[in-house]
């Protein structure tokens, strides 16, 4: 798989920051939904595995049968053949996905600001922009690549369900019941997450923002003696931008923990109930293995879900902020008829003056002031 992002990067969904995300995995269709199929492909080889683990030691070890034990031993190499091929073309085809929406954002902004022109600075903050190519094409980019393993994750839970609701009800569920309560407890820190971060967003484009500003003017403020007060507001600046950093890190590491605190939980509840029915023979002892491989596989997509929930919702915000400028129009538009092109070198006229630049001719332009000068010659450049 070679990726070649070069070339048109085709007209942006710009209506909302879900559609623009939506325009981005459509944009390489056969590279994303193989992602997709790819994920659920490995993920239902790994959540086979305890099932066929539980046929070997009720065929093969309690019945004493080594013919059973050794097919499903061939059905279990099968399996990890399976999940390894897989997990790689997954990960070949979420790496793909990554660098494309990523590069892919690179170009739609970049057209964007050369659409604007020189109204560029007067209508979006320089930090804006540089935070889009620094901080916001990662959280795209990732959005767009944990789709792979959280649709896997999805079919995996809901194929784990049905074997165990088969198997045993109450056992399913608890599973049934259990996975949507783990994803809601986990959603009520993905709000307050969602609102730190774009406060983080916004402080970090205002600083970024604040400190182009003072570069530019840096020999203008050396003259009148006014670096000792930029310095002090840009360290408050700097200051409260690392308090909105370490909200979005309480409330992380808060997410962090409940990725392995709530899959723990639900792993010993399933666990000690399936020891319960094996002590009361309800289940057998082949049942009693499936079922803790089950609880034990089950930790890897609840990671992947509530993974899955906060990148998209950095991704989401970091798209909004991309919406945000793509939706800008710029000052001057061209005209739906245009006056066609001479065939050769044409003349340059300013209309307001009335200056006329002949091709081939060096012209030097005096005004009773420079700014006359200064605004015709951005007038001619349309920067005015």
């Amino acid at each position: 798989m070679r990726f070649s992002p070069a070339g048109d990067p085709g007209t942006p969904d710009a209506r909302s920051a879900t559609r623009y995300l939506v325009w981005l995995a459509g944009r390489h269709p056969v590279i994303f939904g193989a992602g997709l199929a790819l994920g659920v492909i490995w993920m239902l080889a790994q959540a086979l595995v305890p099932a066929v683990l539980g046929r070997a030691v009720e065929a093969g070890l309690a019945q004493r049968d080594p013919d059973a034990l050794v097919r499903w031993g061939l059905v279990l190499l099968g399996l990890g053949l399976v999940q390894a091929v897989a997990g790689i073309l997954r990960h070949r085809c979420a790496v793909h996905n990554w660098l494309g929406a990523a590069y892919r954002t690179v170009q739609v902004t970049v057209d964007a600001t050369n659409r604007l022109g020189a109204a560029l600075p007067r209508r979006v903050a320089a930090g804006e922009v540089v935070s889009i190519g620094t901080a916001d094409i990662e959280h795209i980019g990732g959005a767009i690549d944990i789709t792979a393993r959280g649709a896997g994750s999805v079919v995996a839970i809901v194929t784990v369900a049905v074997i165990l609701l088969s198997a045993s009800q109450p056992l399913g569920l608890v599973v049934v019941f259990g996975v949507p309560l783990l994803m809601a407890l986990v959603a009520l820190l993905i709000r307050p997450l969602h609102r730190q971060q774009a406060a983080y967003r916004d402080s970090t484009g205002r600083l970024t923002a604040r400190a182009a500003d003072i570069v530019s003017g840096l020999r203008v403020l050396r003259g009148v003696g006014g670096e000792p007060v930029l310095s002090e507001r840009y360290r408050q600046r700097s200051q409260a931008l690392r308090a909105d950093g370490l909200r979005v890190a309480r409330v992380e590491s808060l997410l962090q923990a409940a990725q392995i605190l709530l899959p723990g939980v639900f792993v010993v509840l399933v666990t000690w109930l399936g020891a319960r029915f094996a002590l009361r023979g309800e289940i057998s002892a082949g049942e009693l293995v499936s079922f803790y491989g089950y609880t034990a596989f089950l930790v890897s997509p609840l990671r992947n879900l509530t993974e899955a929930a906060d990148k998209l919702t950095r991704g989401h915000v970091a798209a909004r902020r991309v919406v945000r400028l793509l939706r800008l129009a710029p000052e001057f538009t061209d005209p739906a008829t245009p006056v066609a092109v001479p065939a050769g070198p044409g003349e340059l006229a300013d209309v307001r003056s009335g200056l006329v630049l002949r091709p081939g001719r060096l012209t030097a332009l005096a005004a009773a002031t420079p700014q006359d000068a200064t605004e015709i010659a951005d007038r001619l450049g349309r920067y005015a």
